[in-house]
């Protein structure tokens, strides 16, 4: 074959091929419009579909998977709806189900990414888990797909997903495909997922998504109260724990879990607790010890601990041990020192009002010891209300205890005839000396 034959015939193969995608290309592009047509005349619900439309989209699928991502969108409804459901036979059936899970697949492959560019690899699978859900068969499947969906995207997580995630880690365990160990630890990690969802959506004021977030919490709380309680945990973890005495990561699931659930009294938290610190000393691993001694009040053995726990890296672990060092010199009427701590507490987190509710306990406690004249010594209420009303302004959630207290120790204050004799009257500035040196507004009881 002479040289003009060779580039006659590739020319015409070229042709040829270029040929064959512009048809195919018009074929897909016919097709696509045939079954979303249809597809529109379909109520999507009901597996009474339109053969043509079935397979108009087969067509279009099949042999043009990148050309639009509706395709993919669409093909997951009808699968699941016209196809499986359809289905007489069983083994049909699981056919069709693997063709959904291909359908998601293939959507992934193609449209990784949002039309604005966002990753949304997350989102398709936490949709294909959901669908799965719906088959005992493909509970592992359904399981693995929410798992993964929600590591994708952590707080950004999607509440049903979530929902459906801990809702498969429940059934996982049931059909004994999970220690149990799973459900609370999953439940821990969700609930800082939509606990930073609720606060999101609090601040901005987004109604609907709050509503969705807190009914998962809801549904979370429910699903993991059968396995709570703390005689549950520690049954659950105690053979853990045997088994494999020296794991540092397995001794900080443990100590976080029963620290969670206060189930903190426990001799298992202890041994916990005493075993992981002399294996890996930590801020963390003393913050357990803390806390523990704290329940036995043994004040200063927590106090030591506590100490050391305010240098962990972790401002939520840091911030809670300065408050229970506070709580403990509130026990030992150390006033100064446990507002110290509580301010240190404030400083790593302005929003928290518990810090403020310790200082209002102290500032009250203290009237025996600042009673310079009976007037100070029933001024420090004064004090330790304004504490009360500013924990409620930095935190709503704790609004109906700090009410509480306003109310009840708003009855201790001075009366009019108390401050009339030094010259006090309704709303002055008045100076709280000793060691509160606060200055603050009089108000009186009657």
């Amino acid at each position: 074959m002479n040289f003009k034959k060779v580039l006659f015939l590739g020319a015409a193969l070229c042709f040829s091929t270029l040929t064959f995608a512009q048809e195919q290309a018009a074929d897909c592009e016919t097709d696509f419009s045939i079954y979303r047509e249809a597809f529109k005349q379909w109520d999507g619900k009901t597996s009474s579909a339109n053969p043509i439309m079935i397979k108009s989209w087969r067509n279009v699928f099949l042999n043009c998977p990148s050309m639009k991502e509706r395709t993919h969108i669409d093909g997951a409804k009808i699968v699941n709806n016209a196809l499986i459901r359809g289905a007489k036979d069983a083994a049909l059936k699981e056919k069709y189900i693997d063709t959904l899970i291909m359908v998601y697949n293939t959507r992934i492959q193609y449209f990784p990414n949002s039309q604005k560019g966002a990753n949304q690899i997350g989102n398709i699978k936490g949709r294909m888990g959901l669908d799965l859900m719906a088959f005992p068969s493909r509970l592992e499947q359904a399981y693995e797909a929410l798992k993964e969906a929600v590591n994708i995207d952590g707080e950004n997580s999607n509440y049903a997903f979530i929902d459906g995630y801990f809702s498969s880690v429940i059934q996982m365990v049931k059909a004994g495909k999970l220690d149990e160990s799973e459900i609370i630890e999953e439940y821990s990690k969700l609930m800082d997922i939509v606990d930073a969802n609720i606060k999101k959506f609090t601040d901005l004021g987004n109604e609907k998504q709050l509503n969705n977030y807190l009914a998962t919490k809801t549904n979370l709380e429910g699903g993991v109260q059968p396995y709570a309680n703390c005689e549950d945990l520690v049954r659950i973890y105690q053979k853990k724990f045997d088994a494999d005495p020296d794991n540092v990561e397995l001794l900080n699931k443990i100590a976080s879990v029963l620290s969670a659930r206060n189930c903190d009294k426990s001799d298992l938290y202890l041994a916990v607790a005493i075993k992981l610190h002399k294996l890996n000393p930590s801020p963390e691993s003393a913050y357990f010890i803390g806390k523990r001694y704290l329940s036995d009040q043994e004040y200063s053995k927590a106090t030591s601990y506590l100490l050391e726990a305010t240098k962990s890296q972790d401002a939520k672990s840091a911030q809670q041990a300065y408050k229970y060092l506070a709580q403990i010199m509130l026990k030992e009427g150390k006033g100064e020192q446990g507002r110290s701590y509580a301010k240190k507490a404030i400083e790593l987190d302005k929003t928290d009002g518990e810090p403020y509710m310790i200082i209002g306990y102290l500032y009250a406690s203290s009237n025996k010891e600042c009673n310079a004249n009976p007037l100070h010594a029933k001024a420090v209420f004064w004090a330790a209300v304004d504490k009360f009303q500013k924990a409620k302004e930095v935190d709503p959630s704790i609004a109906s205890k700090a009410n509480e207290m306003i109310k009840e120790y708003s009855k201790l204050f001075p009366t009019s005839e108390d401050a009339f004799f030094y010259n006090v009257f309704e709303g002055d500035t008045y100076e709280v000396e000793c060691w509160i040196n606060e200055t603050t507004k009089a108000r009186f009881s009657n």
